[in-house]
């Protein structure tokens, strides 16, 4: 995997701008609010999950001393609740793109991921742990990844399948067969998908894509007939377009390309998709660079993502993506992500699509005046708004939280 665009925090601290951006009118509330964070200055890589009930939890990272420490906290009577502890280590590997969650499968059973350097190597790989009484202990860390090839694996995407712990993570075990002896042979990451029991003891892993872009993140969501996993997949052309795959009659679907842009790329963007599903419908959002063209698109499906008829450009206008997105009960998408700020730095963005297509007004959650994203923002529904995480890198870096109201 090519980690290029790893950024080191304190290179963008004296630069780094933020701004909530409070949007009012005549007869309009704030449509952007600041939410009071819980963790620590310096804290990052937020990431925002919900349980089968819908309540929210936030887990992010926080330094301490030569540790790195894995918290999250509970959405609990309009507030962050005070932070829980999950792991905490000197080998902790920390990436702005690839971050660690802590996920309710059930009311009493949880999963936390986070990612753990190889002692004297440059390889690292996803430590594990689980929870049978709703967050408050812990089991001792366990390995998604059964190999101990020196290789990267992570971006990790964990999901409720049967109120059991599933997990989506790519895996680059097959870039260590590489040497000078082959340089022209053609090694890729692949997607693969572990399923848990209770104890939190792997019962099944498969591939599920022998080669796909490296450092794009899949995201997954469960329709009424399974779940449905989103990637960017990567040929031996090196096209990197964006698919989905469902699960089919006990097994997974042949992809299906979302955009069909043929974006060829020598390289991972570091850019994955989102997606969300309630029932039938399932909508997903994603960026390409196809022809030079920086497109943030979105598509939606009335068949549980057997067929994405219609696609959308959202944005053309400097778009640099990671995207997000939430799926209402009426069926209402919400959708945000990075763009190019015509006043220099870049603006988090949000915006929403009727179940019609209907396009709502763009909205402005917050500028940063670094000159690319360094983050991948976290969008989820509650209370009848929309939250908002990302990490800032103003003088007190840290996590930043708002509420949006539509």
């Amino acid at each position: 995997m090519i980690r290029g665009r790893i950024r080191r925090w304190a290179a963008w601290a004296s630069s780094a701008i933020i701004a909530l951006v409070l949007v009012t009118g005549c007869e309009r509330a704030p449509e952007a609010t600041a939410i009071a964070f819980v963790g620590a200055t310096g804290s990052a890589q937020p990431r925002v999950t919900q349980g089968p009930d819908g309540g929210l939890v936030l887990s992010w990272l926080e330094p301490a001393g030569r540790e790195r420490v894995l918290k999250f906290s509970r959405y609990d009577a309009g507030a962050f609740g005070a932070p829980t502890e999950v792991a905490r280590s000197e080998q902790m590997f920390v990436n702005w793109a690839d971050f660690p969650s802590v996920t309710p499968i059930t009311e009493s059973l949880w999963f936390a991921h986070w990612l753990e350097r190889r002692e004297g190597s440059a390889a690292y790989d996803i430590a594990t742990v689980t929870s049978r009484d709703g967050g408050v202990s812990w089991t001792a860390s366990e390995q998604m990844n059964e190999d101990d090839a020196v290789a990267e694996h992570g971006f990790v995407s964990v999901f409720s399948w049967d109120e059991q712990i599933s997990a989506f993570w790519l895996d680059g075990r097959e870039l260590a067969n590489w040497s000078f002896d082959n340089p022209d042979a053609l090694l890729g990451t692949s997607l693969r998908l572990a399923r848990y029991g209770p104890d939190g003891a792997a019962m099944s892993r498969e591939i599920v894509d022998d080669m796909v872009c490296d450092c794009c993140q899949p995201d997954v969501a469960m329709t009424r007939e399974g779940p449905i996993v989103a990637y960017r997949d990567r040929t031996a052309e090196e096209i990197r377009d964006v698919v989905v795959r469902r699960w089919l009659d006990g097994g997974w679907a042949p992809p299906l390309n979302l955009g069909k842009e043929g974006w060829f790329i020598e390289g991972c963007p570091v850019n994955g998709p989102a997606l969300a599903a309630r029932g039938a419908d399932v909508a997903a959002v994603w960026f390409t660079a196809a022809e030079n063209r920086p497109r943030v698109r979105f598509a939606r499906s009335a068949d549980a993502g057997s067929s994405f008829p219609v696609v959308v450009d959202v944005d053309t206008n400097g778009a640099y993506g990671q995207p997000g997105i939430v799926l209402d009960d009426d069926g209402r998408a919400v959708l945000s992500w990075w763009r190019r700020a015509e006043a220099g730095g870049i603006e988090l963005m949000a915006r929403a699509y009727d179940r019609d297509g209907s396009p709502g007004r763009e909205i402005v959650v917050a500028r940063e005046s670094v000159g690319q994203p360094i983050d991948v923002p976290q969008l989820a529904a509650f209370d009848g708004a929309y939250l908002v995480a990302w990490t800032t890198f103003d003088a007190d870096g840290s996590v930043r939280l708002a509420r949006l109201d539509l």
